[in-house]
């Protein structure tokens, strides 16, 4: 027997048999969305407005008068194409593993995790949409590619980046309250949740909804314009704000995110998760886009 541990021969390893994963997994955006369904690979819907306000007033006995009803508008997004999978060898599945009783199974718990960050990154993007071909992927629009109405551009001086400004924010709010649209999200990133928090002035604390305390970070912000919440999104960058009302927007799947075993063509197992879906925005004018960019 050896007299201690750095002479012993056989001690087994201390290695944890809980396996730690930091890797950010939130996918706020795609959590807001309702679900609908698509049937082909263009998805269309409807869109109808209604009349600006009028002076509506009638001398008793009036005859009648109609009007012809305005079209509805039809918009339309392409359905995008997602997979992710996974090769491990028939030994690397066999054998005792630290944490973990299957190494493929666990590679595919971990793959649905990148797989909704994935599709969480297409949501929120500012991709246009694109038809693709037989050698090129369909591409959905993401939200920033939709919103074209209401548009909040901030420029700051040559080579320096702009700061989010509160005016610049209810400019957004305001600009989708006139239409209609009551936006109660804003996703952004760290840096610019950050700024939003330094602001000051009248209202430079805010009640936290959950704690009922009077805090100085803003989370929740009452506007002129209704109770928005500020969501740090960790897949945005500091170039785009979206100012969302979440009433009027939707996934919808032609094919739901499924996992297939896949045919072996050696000593291995493959599996791969796959979906197609994509984006109905169906009425980007309650919504709004604050863009930042450095003077030139």
């Amino acid at each position: 027997m050896a007299k201690n541990t750095y002479t012993a021969v056989g001690n087994k390893e201390d290695i944890s048999d809980i396996i730690t994963n930091i890797s950010p997994k939130d996918t706020p955006f795609m959590g807001m969305c309702g679900k609908s369904k698509a049937t082909a690979t263009y998805h269309e819907w409807l869109e109808d407005l209604l009349r600006a306000a009028a002076d509506n007033k009638k001398v008793e006995g009036f005859e009648y008068l109609v009007d012809d009803p305005t079209p509805r508008n039809r918009l339309g997004n392409y359905t995008q194409i997602m997979s992710v999978g996974y090769v491990v060898t028939a030994t690397q599945e066999a054998v005792l593993k630290h944490g973990l009783t299957s190494e493929i199974g666990y590679q595919m718990a971990k793959a649905m995790k990148e797989m909704a960050l994935d599709q969480e990154r297409a949501l929120v993007s500012a991709a246009a949409k694109n038809a693709g071909s037989a050698s090129a992927p369909r591409v959905m629009g993401g939200a920033a590619s939709w919103i074209a109405t209401n548009v909040v551009a901030l420029t700051g001086p040559k080579g320096v980046m702009p700061e989010l400004t509160e005016d610049a924010m209810n400019e957004a709010l305001q600009d989708c309250w006139e239409v209609g649209g009551t936006p109660t999200k804003v996703f952004l990133s760290g840096d610019l949740k950050r700024e939003v928090s330094s602001w000051s002035g009248d209202g430079d604390k805010y009640l936290d909804q959950n704690s009922k305390k009077l805090v100085n970070t803003i989370s929740v912000y009452e506007s002129d314009f209704g109770i928005i919440s500020f969501v740090p999104h960790r897949l945005m960058g500091n170039d785009t704000v979206l100012v969302i009302d979440p009433t009027y927007w939707k996934i919808a799947y032609l094919r739901q995110m499924r996992t297939r075993d896949l045919p072996r063509t050696g000593d291995n197992l493959k599996k791969v998760i796959v979906g197609e879906f994509t984006l109905e925005a169906r009425a980007e004018a309650a919504n709004a886009k604050i863009t930042l960019a450095a003077g030139a």
